[in-house]
């Protein structure tokens, strides 16, 4: 998308180019950099606007709480007016930004901009709101956050640190050294430091400030675990099917082989391949294949057990495995009823779960065509104590499932020897054992014939 398709109005655009910061037409790597640059920009606005509302109703509660209570301070009204204008302008600032922020994300100075708005905007705000002896000096250190999230770089970072100490530092020299008097009203320095009218404002200050400070952060901690989960879901999850890739399949599989060894469960695995998927794709083309995936996965997260605690989390694992390939971890899940364990005296088998998937998928038609998988199943430890032997197990019974007709399911039939070499998890032989360490002879790429 091209920068004159974004931008609202010719007069901005006319602006930001007499101003020399317009950085033309951008390539796929600038729009994703300001994407970025968009959204802490509008994190912050709407931080602002939280910390702008609170301390609008602060200055309301406390400007009523004095006039009501004492009408000798009523004059004061007057006073009141510099800070409400210095709100006003804040106001209308960060109105400003929100309605353009996307605009100003091609301006390579905005954020420096709106940071020195902020600390001008803050040290005129304890200016003629009661001069250095107002609270208002906290909200110096959202300044720093705001710094912080908006700048790439550590050191304009600390230049804007070091800008807003100098400012309060300035403000302060100038009341004490030059006798120059405090501007404005606050009603902290009104001459009720000894009444409890002080004691009832400083303590809903100092809860308004904390309350603001909780809700500001509780806002940026959700925005990055949000960017967090999403990453991490680009990382375990394959981007057509949306289930877990072969890379997170093996981790759990490793991982449940574990915890089977210490508490002496069982478990199964699955594997199903989609029958004659090669032809289906040079019938209809690769978007329908991707569409028949995407079916086959639905019905997969629809069928696996979840639990719905908070977090909530999959019981199973299905796994887009390789190509048309899947796979299931099962745990706890015995091959058939006939097995011991809990999940055997409550009806739960492989078994009746792959029967299930293979009779769903059956009714299930894609451009009017009917799609079918075979299935092959392996347990632990019946048919293997590694990943390795389990994945073999269950591959094997796939293709015996395949070789005799398709569209059924195969139960493997006993051990399968390790192997030598790489293993199917990507690691030597000797590392997918979970009780044994890693096997330096077993290294080489080949084995000797």
């Amino acid at each position: 998308m091209k920068i004159r398709e974004i931008e609202r109005t010719a007069l901005f655009k006319l602006l930001v180019r007499h101003l020399g910061c317009y950085q033309g037409d951008p390539t796929s790597q600038d729009l994703e950099k300001m994407a970025e640059n968009r959204g802490r920009m509008l994190l912050i606005i709407r931080t602002r606007w939280i910390l702008l509302l609170m301390l609008c109703a602060y200055g309301l509660y406390a400007g009523s709480l004095i006039f009501f209570s004492n009408p000798e301070h009523s004059h004061a009204s007057f006073f009141l007016a510099m800070p409400a204008g210095i709100l006003l302008a804040a106001v209308s600032f960060n109105l400003f930004y929100h309605l353009f922020y996307r605009e100003l994300s091609h301006f390579a100075l905005s954020n420096h901009i709106q940071i020195l708005l902020d600390i001008l905007i803050t040290t005129s705000l304890i200016r003629y709101g009661g001069g250095i002896s107002s609270p208002a000096w906290a909200i110096y250190p959202f300044l720093t956050i705001e710094a912080t999230l908006l700048l790439e770089r550590k050191r304009d970072t600390w230049l804007f640190c070091l800008a807003t100490i100098l400012a309060f530092g300035m403000l302060i020299m100038a009341e004490t050294r030059e006798n120059l008097s405090p501007a404005g009203f606050s009603p902290l320095t009104a001459g009720l430091r000894q009444g409890p009218i002080y004691a009832l404002l400083l303590w809903t200050w100092t809860a308004v400030m904390t309350a603001a400070m909780t809700i500001i952060g509780s806002q940026i901690i959700g925005s990055n675990r949000r960017k967090e989960l999403t990453l991490k879901q680009l990382v375990v999850k394959d981007q057509t099917t949306k289930l877990y890739n072969r890379s997170f399949f093996f981790k759990e599989l490793n991982s449940e082989i574990q915890r089977s060894i210490r508490y002496n469960h069982v478990f199964s695995i699955i594997f199903l391949d989609i029958d004659h998927f090669k032809e289906f794709n040079d019938s209809y083309g690769h978007l329908e294949g991707d569409r028949a995936l995407k079916e086959l996965a639905g019905i997969l997260r629809k069928n696996i057990r979840r639990s719905e605690t908070n977090p909530p989390y999959d019981i199973d694992v299905p796994c887009r495995y390789g190509g048309e390939e899947f796979g299931v971890i099962l745990p706890e899940t015995p091959i058939n009823c006939s097995a011991s364990g809990n999940s055997a005296e409550n009806g739960m088998n492989a078994v009746a779960f792959a029967e299930r998937i293979r009779q769903e998928i059956e009714s299930l038609r894609v451009q009017g065509k009917k799609i079918t998988v075979s299935i092959g199943i392996a347990s632990f430890p019946e048919h293997g104590n590694t990943p390795d032997e389990l994945v073999k197990a269950a591959d094997d019974a796939l293709y015996e499932a395949k070789s005799s007709g398709k569209n059924r399911i195969f139960i493997a039939k006993g051990k399968v020897e390790p192997q030598n070499g790489i293993s199917s998890s990507g690691l030597n032989t000797g590392s997918s054992y979970p009780w044994e360490p890693p096997n330096p002879a077993s290294s080489e790429l080949f084995p000797e014939l």
